[in-house]
């Protein structure tokens, strides 16, 4: 199998348009259960006893011993995304180091595979390649302009797992980020992007699209869909931080382009017409109704937030760094999983809609600590790696990230 693998290259077969590519992927599969919630669900199995945390290591390709290692990470680490039997990780820019740390080859984005349907840490590198790198988001047309015309080069990171839309595709929000080539600590964020992955099981095809320029300027709108997608019966429901703390500038960039955040606000969009955001709608929790007119982030709207993190005792401890939201066929509930500033600890809060009402406080079921982890810098959640261990959910795929690379871990509830 190993030869094999070695044999298996990323393939670049067409450039469907300026804002597209499709290529090929190796056939390995990981088989994991498609799931179709209901709106609305009964919770059940709500204890979150955890039963074990197993350590499955960093992220790495045995093929070059190498580690997934991002260049630069202003925001982004490896991603998960399974489509019918294929399980890819994408991430901002990544160099692949071997085994005498020597940088063999790098990417501005990449995508990976998962080799092992039970290791989740084992993976495939395949963009970042000495015999293929090329990036996997394309540029649009405008950005290349850009970039031709004004020495500025852009750098693309996601920050949430992607979602499946329909049985082949899936969507994924990037965030952009800009720089000047001669200036490479002059960093400006872009706002956000949709991003479309279509994969053809009968041909190993995988396609990466821009569909329509849906960007979201940070600290002018809501970033909606950044933090996490979800689609329930053909609705796409967009999550978005809301900036509570005063912004940092550490990056040598824009003003108003950081901070921590403590709110969580949702949009919703016919999966169908997600590329045009004439058709999203916006939900304020305090009336319980949706508008077409998109609230602007110049205030903090607490009322209108489906969520305000309030577990701890300090107004420091209450922000969140990262958190995932998913379905659980196992709780037959929709989960929160998060990773607050302080203390450090990974927690989780169930709804019986994408919408709420959401359970407070949270039940911590992992002590980053024991690992190492004074500082969890993201933490993303999914489960979908392990269903033969029961119903999805039973056990979930953790990603834990804060030094430019990331380890996997197996949460397994009782």
């Amino acid at each position: 199998m190993a030869s094999l693998l070695v044999l298996l290259q990323l393939a670049v077969a067409a450039f469907v348009s300026a804002t597209s590519t499709t290529f090929s992927v190796p056939n390995i599969l990981t088989p994991h259960n498609e799931f179709s919630p209901p709106f609305r669900v009964t919770p059940r199995n709500l204890g979150f006893s955890v039963a074990s945390v197993s350590n499955e290591g960093y992220l790495h390709d045995d093929s070059i011993n190498s580690s997934y290692t991002l260049t630069s990470g202003f925001q982004g680490y490896p991603t998960f995304c399974s489509i019918q039997d294929r399980s890819f990780w994408f991430a901002g820019p990544v160099q692949i180091q071997d085994a005498q740390q020597q940088t063999v080859a790098s990417t501005s984005s990449s995508v990976a595979m998962a080799l092992d349907f039970s290791h989740p840490s084992s993976i495939r590198e395949l963009s970042p390649r000495p015999e293929s790198s090329w990036p996997v988001i394309p540029l649009t047309p405008a950005e290349q302009f850009v970039s031709a015309t004004y020495n500025q080069t852009y750098q693309f990171d996601a920050t949430a797992h992607c979602s499946l839309i329909n049985d082949t595709s899936a969507l994924q929000f990037w965030d952009a980020w800009s720089y000047n080539s001669g200036l490479y600590n002059c960093f400006h964020t872009g706002g956000s992007f949709l991003v479309i992955y279509t994969l053809d099981p009968a041909t190993n095809k995988l396609t990466v699209s821009r569909p329509a320029p849906v960007y979201q300027k940070e600290a002018i709108q809501y970033p909606y869909g950044s933090f996490s997608t979800l689609t329930v019966q053909g609705m796409t429901y967009l999550y978005a931080w809301d900036v509570y703390f005063p912004p940092s500038d550490d990056l040598g960039g824009e003003e108003d382009t950081g901070g921590n955040h403590r709110d969580i606000h949702v949009a919703v969009a016919p999966t169908s017409t997600i590329e045009d955001k004439s058709t999203w709608k916006y939900y304020d929790n305090r009336t319980g109704t949706f508008s077409s007119t998109e609230p602007l982030p110049t205030t903090r709207r607490s009322s209108a937030a489906i969520i305000i993190l309030n577990d701890f005792s300090t107004e420091f401890a209450n922000t969140f760094l990262s958190a995932s939201i998913f379905y659980s066929e196992y709780h037959d509930a929709y989960l929160l999983v998060y990773a607050p500033i302080y203390p450090p600890g990974i927690y989780v809060r169930y709804a019986p809609t994408p919408l709420g009402p959401w359970s407070s406080p949270g039940t911590k079921i992992m002590d980053p600590t024991q690992f190492g982890y004074n500082v969890v810098r993201y933490a993303l959640a999914s489960p979908i790696f392990f269903q033969t261990d029961g119903n999805g959910g039973q056990s979930l795929l953790l990603t834990l990230s804060s030094d430019y690379q990331t380890q996997a871990f197996k949460v397994n509830f009782s």
